[in-house]
């Protein structure tokens, strides 16, 4: 499922919305950050995103007021390095 991010202002495109669509081997992930930004993750087909990975593009808190498609969770997440064996 791509991402759609309604804006508060009409001048982000003819539509007041823009959308991450998925294809071409990529999906794309949202997370609420806790001071309200909105941050869009990419990552490959069947990928992970790693921890201190860095979005592709952050909404301040003002700029956006609704978000639809998938959100960043746990499978998502690279799983982490086995150690001690």
């Amino acid at each position: 499922m791509s991402i759609r991010i309604q804006f508060n202002s009409e001048d982000r495109g003819d539509k007041g919305h823009y959308e991450y669509e998925d294809g071409e081997g990529r999906e794309y992930r949202y997370a609420v950050l806790d001071s309200g930004a909105l941050a869009v993750f990419e990552k490959e087909v069947g990928g992970s995103i790693g921890k201190d990975e860095a979005p592709i593009s952050v909404y301040g808190p003002h700029a956006w007021f609704s978000v639809s498609g998938d959100p960043r969770t746990k499978a998502d997440d690279r799983p982490g390095r086995m150690t001690g064996f």
